[in-house]
């Protein structure tokens, strides 16, 4: 059900190699280390993609949204590791692959042009991707608790 750019990015992000600040600074190209969003703390993947402000809202957005707590540094783990079907699993792992993309997104937009859309400008973009994928990928066998969850969220 991954959107393969969306994929992508979580597969740059597992091998570390998105370029961030933290390297670009210590190879002397750039002049700090400052994460490009929040410009208080060092751009680590850590930070972007978890303590980040800014990513801490996103999350706090698709959690509630989806009913669920992404608060964790591992999200993908706490997720696998939850008594849910795996239908919620697939709709949640896909959602933070959304929400770790448009990070790394505004990242460069804040690096490029100093400028970062507001969370829940975000969060709705995040919402609409999702929805229509789901709705493209949507298996044609669907549980009742599942369905009932899919209702709440607002995904059927």
């Amino acid at each position: 059900m991954a959107i393969p750019k969306y994929s992508f990015i979580a597969w740059i992000i597992a091998n570390e190699a998105l370029l961030l600040k933290q390297k670009l600074f210590k190879l002397h190209i750039s002049s700090d280390d400052l994460c490009c969003i929040c410009l208080s703390q060092t751009e680590t993947l850590l930070h972007l993609f978890t303590e980040c402000v800014y990513s801490q809202q996103i999350l706090q957005l698709v959690g509630n949204w989806l009913i669920a707590d992404f608060s964790s540094p591992s999200i993908l783990t706490s997720i696998a590791n939850r008594r849910w079907s795996k239908l919620r699993k697939q709709v949640c792992n896909i959602t933070i692959l959304a929400a770790w993309y448009q990070i790394g997104s505004q990242r460069n937009e804040a690096r490029i042009n100093g400028q970062v859309m507001r969370a829940t400008c975000v969060f709705n973009f995040i919402k609409a991707s999702i929805s229509q994928r789901f709705h493209s990928c949507k298996p044609q066998v669907i549980s009742d608790k599942d369905t009932c969850w899919l209702s709440r969220v607002q995904l059927v």
